[in-house]
């Protein structure tokens, strides 16, 4: 038979589990400090950010712009926010996920021209922001347009 713990050790374990829990908040509460900032951060980026894990390409985080123009957290970016079937012909994701380097690329689409980025940030995510050029290159051809 198994020997009883003493008063003295059982005393000793809730001593230890006490601490386990102190340390447990204390690290789940600056978790919860972290995304706060780093959500208050993502929604200042005046463009569509999207935190996304690889090859599943689910969106883990939207900020505000990225919600706007559809992109749903628990989705894959293609679905809601390209509104496609499958992965953007055009994604460079797959290049930032073998190299672990950042690109760039201007993509036009049917009604919108967009200065994307990828960026990794570690194994399990990557950052995709793109901004909504879309006016500022009408201007530009207008202005190319105009006789001198």
């Amino acid at each position: 038979m198994a020997k009883k713990p003493t008063y003295e050790e059982l005393e000793q374990r809730v001593k230890e589990l006490e601490k386990e829990v102190a340390e447990r908040k204390n690290a789940e509460e600056s978790l919860k400090e972290k995304t706060h900032l780093n959500n208050i951060l993502l929604d200042a980026i005046p463009c569509v950010a999207l935190l996304i894990r690889p090859k599943t390409r689910e969106i883990v985080f939207s900020n505000e712009a990225g919600r706007k123009a559809g992109a749903v957290p628990g989705t894959t970016c293609y679905e809601t926010w390209a509104q496609r079937d499958e992965p953007c012909p055009w994604c460079l994701a797959p290049e930032v996920w073998a190299t672990g380097k950042p690109k760039h690329l201007e993509v036009e689409t049917l009604y919108i021209t967009w200065d994307a980025y990828w960026h990794p940030i570690d194994e399990d995510l990557y950052l995709h922001y793109a901004f909504d050029i879309t006016e500022r290159r009408k201007m530009e051809k207008q202005i190319q347009q105009t006789p001198k």
